[in-house]
């Protein structure tokens, strides 16, 4: 068998070999929303095209002007539940802008950098050390020239290791297993069953930094998810104010292209984890014996790991 370090190593290489640009295919579509944009109508375009976030343009500068994701909706949703009532909470909700999420998000102390980005002909090797650094699971490519910007696509964790599957193949053979590698969160794991309270999953993924909750029962088994994409179907629905229901009620309302779980074990390798990667889109791994919850792998645990050993 070839050396693990050795494999690893050429991943980022690899990475440094290849630009950003690399990752765009031939035909695509970006959906860019200006700050000026309803809340309500930004919610309806991510949920009309299936995507979590969306590059932000403020128009009156013409300048990129961040992202908008789920976590802003998890604030949002936050805060008209603790200081406001439901009706007043409708009432604002028609009329705020995105750009009045700023607002909110520094009145709960929890506004966070906006303008990160990164130029489509830096590398994937800088743009995955940004990613990791800044815990972030997505990153526009902003080209600049002179005093104009053009945000040209998002670069996110899973495209890179998806891209990295298909163009460095010694990788997907790499036949280490992730408990000899130790990749992976074991202890101390964020979880929750049919009967919590949706409010409590939502402080989760925000207090814990964190995408997404396996939802087990009282022997450990794993029943489900709860991601943070299902936010988006709460806002849509403007669950603001009934945020006690038990978290299977709230998985009632899930997408209905929800994706499913995708569960592996500690004796599966890097390189068949990797291969899903390739085939599949994947968001994470809940690792399991026996259908008994054992640990989370995240893309941010493989690309950390792939970049750094």
């Amino acid at each position: 068998m070839e050396n693990g370090s050795n494999l690893v190593t050429g991943a980022a290489e690899a990475l440094k070999r290849h630009t950003c640009y690399d990752l765009l295919p031939v035909s695509y579509k970006i959906i860019v929303l200006d700050t000026s944009l309803l809340v309500k109508k930004a919610l309806a375009a991510l949920l009309q095209h299936g995507v979590q976030s969306a590059p932000l343009w403020d128009s009156s500068e013409q300048r990129f002007a961040g992202m908008l994701t789920v976590t802003d909706f998890i604030y949002l949703i936050r805060y008209y539940y603790n200081h406001t009532s439901y009706e007043s909470a409708i009432e604002e909700i028609e009329q705020l802008q995105i750009a009045g999420l700023r607002d909110i998000e520094r009145k709960m102390e929890v506004l966070r950098p906006r303008n990160i980005s990164i130029h489509p002909m830096q590398t994937l090797y800088e743009a995955s050390k940004l990613l990791l650094d800044d815990h972030l699971h997505r990153l526009p490519l902003v080209d600049r020239s002179g005093d104009q910007e053009t945000v040209v696509s998002v670069v996110t964790q899973y495209k890179i290791l998806k891209y990295l599957a298909a163009n460095a193949p010694a990788v997907t053979k790499l036949d280490v297993t992730l408990k000899d590698l130790g990749i992976g969160t074991f202890e101390n794991l964020a979880t929750a069953t049919a009967t919590t309270p949706l409010i409590t999953v939502l402080n989760l993924f925000i207090e814990r930094k964190i995408s997404a909750v396996p939802i087990v029962d009282d022997e450990g088994n794993v029943l489900d998810v709860y991601e943070k994409y299902d936010v988006l179907m709460l806002a849509r629905e403007g669950a603001y104010y009934d945020l006690e229901m038990p978290v299977s009620e709230a998985l009632v309302k899930r997408s209905p292209d929800f994706e499913g779980i995708h569960t592996c074990t500690l004796s599966d390798t890097l390189g068949h984890v990797l291969e899903t990667i390739r085939r599949m889109p994947v968001h994470r791994f809940i690792v399991v014996q026996d259908n008994k919850l054992k640990g989370v792998v995240s893309l941010s645990d493989l690309l950390g790991y792939l970049i750094e050993h």
